[in-house]
């Protein structure tokens, strides 16, 4: 285990290197990305304009319960359901078209009245011309949509409405203009349930104070044509119940007839979400104890009515009063109880969205099932005094009829009158559910753009891109890059020599090709030396290699150049060595030797001239090169010609050394050709450039041949400072022989 966890740790660390080794090479590309990203960041942030933020925090209460004190309708508590979603509701509401459509037309009166529109910007048609005047209603209102930000702070019912603009005033002005807009459309809507009442209060007042009348008038006119009647005590008695009897029966039926129209408004949206809701509501209502307590509490209302109005001390009335409202109050805990259990069981069966809907439902559905029951037992006790009353003498039932009819319609009168002016008062109390805590004022210093905050952001972000983009660039290179690639791939290297980073580190005043001629103290040159004491013992035989063709992948991989030096390090070493050009298609050692390229091999092969005067000297007297000359139409055929045979036999018995550099092996056979008549050839490829699959391609053919004449690969134009940085400093310490840094 901690050997797998080294392992683990150098391979990590590798993999840093490599990294590291990567943006050292191509940091140019680093610099420039990073360069570009941060000048664009600056040009932005020099530029953009200032915006600036107002906040309005507004507070958002649940609304108003029944203002009706007197109702005969239950009161159910809220056991939480509803403040649930209760507060994203009104922030939709907040962000309605309808909202935004009337703070449009108020800012619009607001900018006409203020005439100088150049302190607006989100109003403008185009901020850069104040002649194209304001935006209409439309699009301020979907402008608001856009720049209008509605934020809940939670577990709070507060809402910061915050506007952002160039301009500080406009900022402040749309923000309050909004805020007020829904604060005077939440009242509005909030009392819509008063003015409701209010006119339906008035309308049933006016009717009962006409039937006031005609019963008064109609009382009146009997006792002018008959004379006044005395009721005794009993029918007076049964007068007044039965009055109200008639007065809670009237209440009862105007309360089942407005939540029986609530009920079926609330079903029909039920139905459209699960209808198997509303039939389990009822069913649920029907059965179990809520029919028997709503019973129970009915009867003890009316026999309370019935008390009372045959009660005429105060002390009395207020005493019996006391104790049927003991007794109603424990059976109403009962049936709330009981109301709650109900409610709990839909609640699991409701989408969350529409929990308050169905709660309104259960509360609507009890009330209609309650004022069924009260109906019920009303009717009930009506039939029972009816029947007393109509045992009374003719004449004092006339008379009692009539009574009767005043004294309900005075009561009914009364009752609505007392509700019709507690809905006024309470219309007039109500302040809506939507308070103002703070309003918005013009922002001093401006929100945005931190532009601090930016030019940190676009510095990081420029820096993350450029090492992002030369790794990618890296990843998506399948070229060779290191010894490690060709030696993992089980592929064997000679040397590798090194880039042009460490040969300008050399003493050259030019771009001398010929190095070890040049400079033979350089790294350079201590490559090729070690590149050619390995190619030395790379074919051990009993005669030694004495012919080496140098070839590669690709054009432009430096196979020349190290066909020069590698011949020129043989000479160092004191060998007699000929460098042969036989890349007869795009010649290059006469330009690296500077001299021309005719008389050479050609013109030799050819007949045209003698060896002595193909052959060409060099910097080093125990070197000598022949160029290519002429170049002919056929170089596989005179390359592999019975009179190349010939020449390259005689010149083996001159020389020591014989290098030939031959034509890339890609796409001809020159190098094949070559292949079969040397005693071992160097594949030469470039770091950063050369292809693995290309290079695999010609390896395998080499090395698939009977001759085994493939010494190995030479690896050019290595950089080993980008993957050994960190060993560089030691590298060309001793290389070049200066102090490390």
């Amino acid at each position: 285990m901690v050997k797998k966890s080294r392992d683990k740790d150098k391979h990590n660390i590798d993999i840093l290197k490599e990294f590291i080794g990567i943006i050292r090479v191509d940091w140019i590309y680093v610099l420039l990305i990073f360069l570009g990203v941060l000048l664009t960041t600056v040009f932005y942030v020099l530029n953009a304009r200032n915006i600036y933020e107002s906040t309005t925090v507004i507070k958002i209460t649940k609304p108003q319960g029944s203002i009706l004190t007197s109702s005969p309708i239950p009161e159910f508590q809220d056991f939480g359901f509803l403040s649930d979603r209760y507060i994203s509701n009104e922030i939709e509401v907040l962000k309605s078209f309808s909202i935004r459509s009337l703070t449009a037309k108020t800012l619009l009166d607001s900018a006409e009245a203020n005439g100088n529109i150049s302190s607006f910007y989100h109003l403008l048609n185009d901020p850069d011309d104040l002649s194209k005047g304001l935006k209409n209603e439309f699009e301020i209102a979907k402008m608001l949509k856009q720049v209008v930000q509605v934020v809940q702070k939670k577990g709070l019912d507060v809402v910061d409405l915050s506007v952002e603009s160039p301009s500080p005033y406009e900022a402040a002005i749309i923000c309050n203009a909004y805020a007020k807009t829904y604060s005077d459309y939440s009242l509005e809507f909030s009392r819509l349930d008063l003015t409701n009442i209010i006119n339906y209060l008035n309308t049933e007042k006016e009717k009962k104070f006409r039937d006031l009348k005609l019963s008064e008038a109609a009382l009146e006119d009997f006792q002018q044509r008959e004379g006044v009647v005395q009721l005794d005590v009993q029918a007076d008695e049964l007068v007044r119940s039965l009055s109200a009897i008639d007065k809670e029966k009237t209440m009862t039926s105007i309360e089942l007839a407005a939540n029986e129209k609530k009920y079926s408004e609330l079903s029909q949206k039920i139905d459209e979400i699960d209808p198997k809701l509303k039939v389990y509501l009822e069913s649920e209502i029907s059965k179990g104890y809520l029919p028997e307590l709503q019973k129970q509490i009915a009867q003890l209302e009316i026999e309370r009515e019935l008390q009372l109005s045959i009660i005429s001390n105060d002390r009395v009335r207020q005493k019996a009063k006391e104790e049927y409202d003991r007794k109603i109050s424990s059976l109403q805990e009962s049936l709330d109880k009981n109301v709650k259990s109900l409610d709990a069981g839909m609640y699991v069966m409701t989408p969350e969205e529409r929990r308050e809907m169905v709660w309104e439902l259960v509360k609507t559905g009890v009330m209609v099932n309650s004022d069924r029951i009260k109906n019920r037992v009303l009717g009930n006790y009506v039939n029972e005094y009816e029947t007393r009353f109509n045992k009374l003498p003719s004449q004092i039932i006339e008379y009692a009829r009539l009574e009767r009819d005043k004294l309900t319609n005075e009561k009914i009168y009364i009752l609505l009158e007392e509700k019709y002016q507690e809905a006024l008062i309470n219309q007039n109390a109500r302040i809506g559910n939507v308070t103002i805590i703070d309003p918005a004022f013009e922002s001093l210093l401006p929100s945005k753009p931190n532009r601090v905050f930016l030019l940190v952001s676009g510095a990081v972000f420029g820096l993350i891109l450029g090492i992002g983009f030369v790794i990618t660039r890296n990843y998506l290179d399948k070229s060779i890059k290191t010894p490690d690639d060709l030696e993992n791939n089980g592929y064997s290297i000679l040397a590798w020599i090194p880039s042009i980073d460490i040969k300008e580190k050399s003493d050259l005043s030019s771009p001398d090709e010929f190095i070890v001629a040049s400079d033979a103290k350089s790294s350079i040159s201590e490559a090729f030396k070690v590149l050619r004491t390995r190619v030395q013992y790379a074919k051990i035989e009993e005669e030694p290699l004495k012919t080496i063709l140098i070839t590669s992948t690709i054009p432009g991989e430096g196979k020349t150049t190290v066909a020069v030096n590698l011949a020129g390090s043989f000479a160092l070493d004191g060998k007699n060595v000929l460098l042969i050009d036989c890349d007869l298609r795009k010649p290059r050692v006469h330009s690296v030797m500077g001299v021309n390229r005719y008389p050479g091999l050609t013109d030799l092969l050819f007949g045209n001239n003698d060896l002595s005067e193909v052959i060409r000297p060099t910097k080093f007297d125990n070197m000598h090169f022949i160029p290519s000359g002429t170049i002919p139409p056929n170089p596989s055929e005179l390359l592999g010609s019975l009179q190349m045979k010939k020449t390259l036999e005689n010149l083996k018995t001159q020389y020591d050394i014989i290098v030939l550099d031959s034509p890339p092996s890609i796409s001809v056979t020159d190098s094949e050709i070559l292949f079969k008549i040397t005693d071992g050839t160097l594949l030469v490829v470039q770091s950063l450039k050369t292809p693995m699959d290309a290079f695999s391609k010609v390896y395998d053919r080499f090395n698939s041949f009977s001759e085994p004449n493939l010494l190995g690969t030479v690896l050019n134009n290595f950089s080993y400072k980008r993957n050994y940085g960190y060993y560089y400093n030691y590298y060309y310490y001793y290389s070049s022989g200066e102090k490390p840094n």
